[in-house]
């Protein structure tokens, strides 16, 4: 989400600090909370004792940065590991780790000082060579990240995750401690919010190969770049603890000073426990977000997100059916799932891309009203479209819906079983219901024929979403191909980076072919984030990227 008020190309050489970060370039939150918690800015008696117990809906995945994939871990990333920039309280990108970082006036090179005397939990000295490494890390082959599409504009970046060039060939350079230039081969506007998400934040190399296998497996293989470490936790666990980092660079900001974290996964357990004073902070949703709208510690937000329904397009499958597809995409009543099913303050969504996460600098019209709704529901013409696949698959059919076992993916995977069943006449869907975490590996294995799945805006980029769908993307499950989709999005993130309007019309033509043309997937809602919150609990942020919530500057009042 930003602004260019100079046009692009005739971007000024700056200095970015806290005071004007992206000026011209980076529209802070849309949209936001509904019910803000009290910020920060509001003074109130600090409570003797800085402990509180919070939930969570999943276990931890993976701590490893270069590899972390969900939001959930990505919370809990975003309090461990700081890299060179990190949000404000209206996800604006400000200097984290960073002093500040000079921005060359093509856009091409950002050259980040470091801050000093930053450190490690461990103590020892936070340099330019850890971000060098983790990133070289993320893109290697031998050792690549999912995200690692991230960094495709770096310059070599994308052929060298291709084995088309050699690491070292990378646009990268550390030419000293505290010195770190990244040189990108188109414009990115969006660069800043990119880098301070967890994915890009650094890592020691001394330390991680000491540790070998074992890096990352558990709390006592890990040190800590962030305000918060990490106690009592490893693969298996459904508990750990976020204790105050005591090297943090800014310790003097952080109150908390212990952060006990639960996974529960039914949402009345985690009532209870809060109502009985034994959490301070728990998600709800559905008929629960109705029965607690009044509570005191309700607080309620948007979310910058697309639930979806995908499927696996696998030759000589049922889904790879392109009139299945437009079937089931149009016999799917969004409006009734987010009013009588989920209502929670989630809105129905008819494209891929979520409303308030990107608005064309030049006319200021956010991309989801102007790509439009695509393949909404109709129930004849999705019969019509059933017909047609009938005569290739015959009149009747059995898919399996993989689906997470939390509440949300049984009540979502019920009504579009309903849907479906009733509309669709001689369809039969199973529901394969899997813990959260397992649902993800079952879908990197492709072994499914439809899923519920979602996505989360991890920065501002447009790019994050249409890459779903990318041939060669390390998220493309289902087997989507695509050329001109290809050829459109490729050209949208590069030679149109800073053409704003040229870039709208790729993208919007490529929804057209994602969606509309091909039903490569079904989008259903843009959720929202619901939680009953001790109101004790003050100064949590709440960013659009990143991070479900943020605990750096909480604290409990008296």
């Amino acid at each position: 989400m930003y602004t260019d008020t100079e046009g692009g190309n005739k971007m000024k050489k700056k200095l970015l600090v806290v005071s004007a970060v992206l000026t011209g370039l980076l529209l802070t939150a849309c949209g936001g909370n509904d019910k803000k918690e009290t910020t920060k800015s509001e003074e109130g008696t600090i409570a003797t004792s800085q402990k509180i117990k919070i939930s969570s809906p999943v276990p931890l995945s993976t701590l490893d940065t270069t590899q972390t994939m969900d939001k959930n871990t990505f919370t809990i990333v975003q309090h461990l590991f700081e890299g060179l920039y990190r949000f404000d309280d209206d996800s604006t990108p400000i200097p984290g780790l960073a002093e500040k970082a000079e921005i060359s006036e093509d856009g091409l090179t950002y050259k980040f000082t470091l801050k000093d005397n930053i450190k490690w939990s461990n103590g020892e000295p936070i340099t330019a060579q850890d971000f060098l490494y983790s990133w070289k890390k993320l893109v290697t082959p031998a050792t690549i990240g999912p995200n690692a599409y991230l960094l495709d504009n770096v310059k070599n970046s994308k052929a060298i995750r291709n084995g088309e060039k050699t690491i070292d060939e990378i646009g990268l350079a550390a030419p000293s401690d505290k010195e770190f230039e990244v040189t990108l081969e188109q414009a990115q506007p969006s660069f800043l919010t990119v880098v301070s998400i967890g994915w890009l934040a650094p890592q020691n190399q001394a330390y991680v190969e000491k540790q070998g296998k074992d890096y990352a497996t558990d709390s006592d293989h890990l040190i800590y770049s962030g305000p918060f470490i990490l106690t009592n936790w490893d693969a298996s666990s459904d508990t750990w603890t976020l204790k105050k980092n005591s090297e943090y660079y800014d310790a003097d900001k952080v109150k908390l000073e212990e952060v006990k974290v639960n996974t529960i996964k039914e949402e009345n357990t985690g009532i209870n426990l809060y109502q009985s004073n034994e959490l301070d902070l728990v998600r709800i949703s559905g008929q629960y977000v109705q029965q607690y709208s009044d509570d005191a510690g309700y607080v309620t937000h948007s979310d910058v997100a697309n639930y979806y329904l995908d499927f696996n397009k696998k030759e000589g499958t049922a889904p790879a059916n392109i009139h299945l597809r437009k079937a089931i995409a149009q016999a799917i009543d969004k409006e009734a799932l987010t009013k009588n099913v989920l209502n929670d303050g989630s809105k129905p969504l008819n494209g891929l891309i979520p409303s308030n996460l990107y608005k064309n600098p030049e006319t200021s019209e956010d991309f989801r009203k102007f790509s439009g709704d695509h393949l909404v529901h109709d129930v004849k013409k999705a019969q019509v479209e059933w017909e047609k696949a009938k005569a290739d698959l015959g009149d009747k059919i059995k898919l399996s819906l993989l689906v997470s076992d939390d509440d949300n993916g049984k009540k979502i995977s019920e009504y579009v079983q309903s849907q479906l069943q009733e509309n669709l006449k001689g369809i039969e869907i199973t529901i394969n219901a899997q813990p959260k975490n397992n649902v993800l590996q079952t879908r990197k294995d492709k072994d499914y024929e439809l899923s519920l799945s979602g996505w989360i805006a991890g920065s501002s980029d447009l790019d994050s979403y249409f890459n779903l769908y990318a041939g060669e993307s390390a998220y493309n499950y289902g087997s989507y191909k695509n050329t001109d989709y290809d050829k459109l999005i490729t050209d949208a993130r590069t030679v149109n980076a800073n053409k704003p309007s040229k870039q709208f019309d790729n993208y919007k033509e490529a929804e057209d072919i994602l969606l509309d043309q091909d039903a490569a997937q079904v989008p259903l809602y843009q959720s929202a984030s619901n939680y009953l919150i001790n109101p004790k609990i003050k100064g949590i942020s709440y960013h659009l990227y990143g991070d479900y919530f943020n605990l750096r500057t909480a604290y409990l009042e008296d």
